[in-house]
């Protein structure tokens, strides 16, 4: 096995500036400076000849034209399946808006700076095809982090505190790698006008320190994940507090990581395609109960968190159709296998999920390509404001997520 890695900087520039950050409809106000740097980071693996494409972009959301773009683009260009082709985006709350109207329908992004995100992501895919490939063995560990993040609907709620890393090496160098975690980059709260990776950054950094160099971030089932219970503040001096922490961790004394049999990639496919039409009725109920909920929030969480709903309440109030349409790749490494899910699936579906893989080193890649938005549990639906104006039937991820598991045991 070969791989090559590169990573270009998608920071804006000055005629990019001031812009508004995405993730938070409390948040109105223009972006004051910039925290650190921005990436797309680009792994390519070479297994027998069979090219995988891994992309990992700094930026809350991509949208599927978008990504389908870029990734015909690689596929003609470079002959790499584009069900090997991952473009994957952090989710960090801090970075520019991506949009050209926003997801709670206000301003969207400086016009150009999508074109300069596209310019950089395949400047970096293309840079890994032009140098060197280098021969390497996989290697991995898996630690259960604690104190750091949880369910943040409830400490109580399931939840996935793992960490996987898989490094690639040279003998004893490492030459690139990938750091899977499950938790939402949302340390830096609202009040914070300032571009930054937010958590995901602060992992790469960490893992570049202790490596050599930059690696690929995939966010694992994170719907429902975040730093929420264990928060002492929404700043800087706390992101750095969790970061240091979660890393500490990671990255433990006399850590050992174990050898990955890799082998030429299987690839199945799973989609599920449903379209839901909204009733008006139904609509101004969920506006109504989620309107009431800001207006009586007991912290200040709770009422940003809420005000996000809202928004996305007022828009579904028009019951226009929606297009659940879920394009699910599996792929089979040998001992490392991966599920890419475009959906900001809870937790507890991505546990079960990668039990269903059965080897080594499980990876659930969500928040890849595209995302159809939250899919959460049965018991919680409506009351969490990640359901609380969703179009989506309640039940609907119990029984997508049988189905996956289903097609995983059948496909492996």
């Amino acid at each position: 096995m070969k791989v090559s890695t590169y990573r270009s900087e998608i920071t804006p520039t000055k005629e990019f500036l001031p812009c508004y950050l995405s993730g938070h409809a409390i948040r109105t106000e223009l972006s004051n400076g910039i925290i650190n740097p921005l990436w797309a980071t680009a792994l390519v693996l070479d297994i027998d000849g069979t090219k995988l494409v891994w992309v990992s972009v700094e930026l809350i959301g991509l949208d599927k034209v978008y990504t389908d773009g870029i990734r015909n683009q690689i596929q003609d260009k470079y002959g790499v399946d584009i069900n090997l082709i991952n473009i994957d985006f952090v989710h960090t709350h801090s970075a520019p808006e991506y949009r050209k109207v926003n997801y709670f329908g206000g301003p969207g992004e400086v016009p150009g700076y999508m074109d300069f995100v596209k310019k950089q992501i395949l400047k970096a895919v293309d840079t890994c095809f032009e140098q060197h490939f280098i021969e390497v063995e996989a290697y991995y560990d898996t630690v259960t982090i604690d104190g750091c993040y949880c369910n943040r609907n409830g400490m109580e709620k399931p939840c996935d505190k793992t960490v996987t890393t898989v490094e690639f090496k040279n003998e004893e160098k490492i030459v690139a790698g990938l750091c899977n975690f499950t938790c939402h980059s949302t340390v830096l709260g609202p009040h914070n006008l300032k571009v930054s990776s937010d958590l995901a950054g602060y992992v790469a950094r960490a893992c570049e320190k202790q490596w050599g160099v930059y690696p690929v971030i995939a966010i694992g089932a994170a719907g429902d994940m975040s730093n929420r219970h264990y928060r002492q503040g929404n700043d800087l001096n706390e992101l750095n507090r969790v970061g240091n922490e979660m890393m500490s961790q990671v990255f433990y004394e006399n850590r050992t990581v174990k050898k990955l049999n890799i082998t030429k990639p299987k690839v199945n496919l799973y989609r599920y395609h449903e379209v839901y039409q909204p009733e008006l009725e139904n609509k101004q109920k969920q506006y109504d109960e989620i309107k009431f909920k800001v207006e009586n929030a007991k912290t200040y969480d709770e009422k940003k968190t809420f005000t996000s709903a809202l928004a996305m309440a007022k828009k579904g109030l028009a019951c226009n159709p929606f297009d659940l349409d879920l394009q699910c790749t599996y792929v089979d490494l040998g001992d490392l296998r991966y599920f890419v899910i475009p959906a900001e699936l809870f937790s507890r579906f991505g546990i079960s999920i990668k039990k269903a893989m059965n080897c080594k080193c499980p990876i659930l890649w969500g928040y890849c390509n595209y995302t159809v938005g939250y899919l959460g549990n049965i018991e919680d639906y409506g009351a969490s404001f990640e359901t609380a104006s969703s179009d989506i039937p309640k039940g609907t991820t119990e029984r997508i997520t049988e189905e996956i598991i289903q097609f995983i045991k059948k496909s492996n």
